[in-house]
């Protein structure tokens, strides 16, 4: 039985191997976030996420997403910073922790990519978008961080993100969990 099962595994793995590229060609990047304790009352949020997709959202859901990439990738570096500034402020005003006692832990301040990554990422998005419609665009994700500070310990909390957010995947130690527009908060315990 075991020298019938070794060429078969084998087998499976040079197929497995040779087809890599086609298990990931399609692949969509979701968003996702990454909580740990920072020290004491401190909450660290690391973010990997389809930036210039959640900027739109945030920014100027109204407009399409390829005059969104045009205009923000034509800004000049004042505007930009500006309008960067006011994303990551509204993604503070709307990410939060609440505790059992009533108290808000707000997260922030974002941290966003420099200015000159997020221009790339802008104008690149841009150029993919002007592709054939058979070509699927695929922006890598970009690194954001976050940051909770507590006056108290936290032992648990609801956890709610801005909507452009979601999809997210969350992850905390063993929990991993959705945070969607049909479930946008979700009980995280720090014990």
């Amino acid at each position: 039985m075991t020298s019938t099962l070794r060429p078969m595994r084998a087998w499976l793995v040079a197929l497995l191997l040779s087809c890599w590229g086609w298990v990931f060609a399609g692949d969509v990047h979701y968003n996702q976030m990454d909580i740990k304790r920072g020290g004491g009352n401190r909450l660290v949020f690391s973010l990997s996420l389809n930036l210039t997709h959640v900027l739109h959202q945030v920014l100027a859901p109204q407009s399409s997403l390829g005059d969104f990439l045009k205009i923000y990738s034509d800004a000049s570096d004042k505007e930009l910073q500006t309008a960067l500034t006011k994303a990551a402020n509204q993604l503070g005003d709307k990410s939060f922790m609440l505790l059992p006692s009533g108290s808000k832990v707000s997260i922030r301040p974002w941290q966003l990519p420099p200015l000159a990554a997020l221009r790339e990422a802008l104008k690149a998005h841009a150029f993919l978008m002007e592709m054939p419609s058979a070509t699927p665009v695929h922006v890598p994700p970009m690194w954001v961080q976050a940051h909770g500070q507590s006056k108290t310990p936290v032992g648990r909390a609801q956890l709610q993100v801005h909507k452009a957010l979601h999809p997210v995947w969350v992850i905390h130690q063993h929990d991993q969990f959705w945070l969607t527009d049909q479930i946008p908060l979700a009980i995280v315990s720090f014990e």
